[in-house]
């Protein structure tokens, strides 16, 4: 057959949209752990009616030139959204669509309102759609950040495709709210016989898992890939191994087919497991150690042992404010480096901790450093194994407390009329300070949220959309409201409106935030 390449204009292709002579294939995206189809990718075709099935490459080109991509891209989209209708119309599992965006598209002013429109048309949930970037797109960074969180914010996946071939800067890439990173095809050939590659492989999919994205690999058309990619944790691949590009039908009649191909070709699901569990426990330890290291507070453990409590960890910003380091503290008691009237102070609680009590909280002093810590013991077959402890720096509360003493009319003032509550939280969600006024609203004393994850208190139901804003607000740096229900101690829900504000460290990134909170029915 002749290449019809020279017969594509703006008129044929006009002429296309309007006879309706595009079409849609789906390819599908198959979790690597599972062996499940999870998603599909879009695919446009033109069925010419000349010269039968083009390909996008002989037509996608001229398409962009003349701008004629925004209709077409419209068309993919709804038409692949009405798909994920009609596929879970017909009781079929939720499948995650994966939809190209161009540069053209991805920079129209009113793309938000385009993407917006046809989710509420087709009435499908924003988070069944995947938009695909590539990293060419970043060439406005500015701009393309803010669109992305745009899509974020309206629940849609995105999806950074190519990744590899680009050049987009790592500093950029670990701002961008993104979900997933798909590995460029031309990386995944020859990775396993190629070194090179499979290191580039290997290292793509540590770091993306490190950023907190998840990782499709392109291009799988080989047994052998997918081996390779189960043993680094690849979450999820596509390819000709398990299907080329195909229509809708042929989609749902290739599924159970699909659905075999890691069972057939990959490794032992009880393998795959322990390689995963292995990686989440090696994350686990390695943020253990990050946390623990940027800890702006102090984080210890203790053991007892001959009668003594001997640290076995002791690490953070605060000790080293106190004039400390870890080799003082670690694998000493603490009338070796305190004084012996506050190491016999402090010991009390130790003991406390030690002989089950769920949480003790103190305030302590040293070296002009006040602080408060809590202690929480970790048990073992019923057995108390070690205590955990970790502390924060109240130095500065300590002194606006004092310039509030010496204003005793206006702190009771405030002390007795204020109404909101008031968190601060560090970068994890964990509480590290909560307001008095917490009792009066909730039932709960302050302590009683000290350490403790601030979604824990919040409904189930909401507690996922405001993670979600919280992770944006570490993200962007960006005050962050949420409504919501908070937990009251005797079991009922109170209607919440909230403000988040981030401090910021040195460095620029947020360390904390403080939570400022207000009973709806109050205002």
């Amino acid at each position: 057959m002749d290449d019809p390449s020279h017969l594509v204009n703006e008129h044929t292709i006009k002429q296309a949209l309007k006879s309706n002579e595009f079409r849609l294939y789906y390819q599908p995206k198959v979790d690597l752990t599972t062996g499940k189809i999870t998603g599909a990718e879009a695919l446009i075709r033109w069925e010419h009616p000349e010269y039968g099935l083009m390909p996008p490459g002989q037509f996608i080109p001229e398409a962009e030139s003349s701008g004629l991509i925004i209709p077409i891209g419209d068309w993919v989209l709804k038409t692949a959204c009405y798909q994920v209708r009609e596929w879970r119309e017909k009781g079929l599992f939720p499948i995650i669509m994966s939809v190209n965006l161009s540069v053209r598209q991805f920079y129209q002013p009113d793309l938000i309102d385009r993407v917006r429109d046809i989710l509420e048309e087709t009435g499908i949930d924003p988070g069944c759609l995947e938009m695909e970037i590539t990293e060419s797109m970043m060439m406005d960074i500015d701009v393309a950040n803010e669109v992305l969180r745009e899509l974020k914010a309206m629940g849609v996946q995105i999806s950074l495709d190519d990744f590899g071939k680009g050049y987009s800067s790592l500093h950029y890439l670990k701002n961008l709210p993104i979900d997933k990173i798909k590995i460029d095809q031309s990386f995944i050939q020859n990775c396993t016989q190629d070194n090179n590659d499979a290191t580039l492989v290997k290292t793509m999919i540590v770091m993306a898992h490190q950023l907190n994205f998840e990782v499709v690999a392109e291009g799988v058309e080989q047994k052998g890939h997918v081996a390779f990619l189960q043993r680094n944790l690849c979450n999820e691949a596509q390819g000709f191994l398990f299907s080329k590009p195909v229509p809708a039908q042929e989609f749902v009649r290739k599924m159970h087919i699909v659905d075999r191909v890691i069972e057939e070709h990959g490794l032992p699901s009880n393998v795959t497991y322990k390689n995963w569990m292995e990686e989440e426990l090696q994350m686990a330890r390695q943020e253990l150690l990050e946390t623990v290291r940027k800890q702006q507070g102090m984080i210890l453990k203790f053991v007892k042992r001959d009668g003594k409590f001997i640290h076995t960890l002791c690490d953070g910003e605060l000790l080293y404010r106190m004039g400390l380091t870890p080799e003082h503290v670690v694998g000493r008691e603490m009338k070796e480096f305190l004084p012996n009237e506050v190491a016999e102070e402090k010991t009390a609680y130790y003991e406390k901790a030690w002989s089950g009590s769920k949480r003790v909280t103190y305030e302590a002093e040293v070296n002009g450093i006040h602080y408060i810590s809590s202690l929480r013991p970790i048990s073992r077959g019923g057995e108390i194994i070690e205590v955990i402890g970790s502390s924060v720096d109240i130095t500065d509360r300590k002194k606006t407390e004092e310039a509030l003493r010496k204003s005793e009319s206006k702190y009771r003032f405030i002390a007795d009329n204020i109404t909101d509550l008031i968190k601060v939280i560090n970068r994890k969600g964990i509480v590290e300070y909560a307001s008095p006024s917490h009792e009066k609203m909730l039932g709960y004393t302050s302590d009683g949220y000290f350490g403790e994850q601030i979604f824990d208190f919040i409904h189930p139901e909401d507690s996922e959309r405001v993670y979600n804003k919280f992770k944006e607000m570490v993200a962007t740096k960006q005050v962050q409201r949420a409504n919501y229900r908070y937990k009251h101690i005797d079991g009922s829900w109170v209607d919440v409106e909230a403000r988040g504000t981030p401090v910021l460290g040195q460095n620029n990134e947020m360390t904390h935030a403080v939570i400022v909170v207000r009973d709806q029915a109050k205002f």
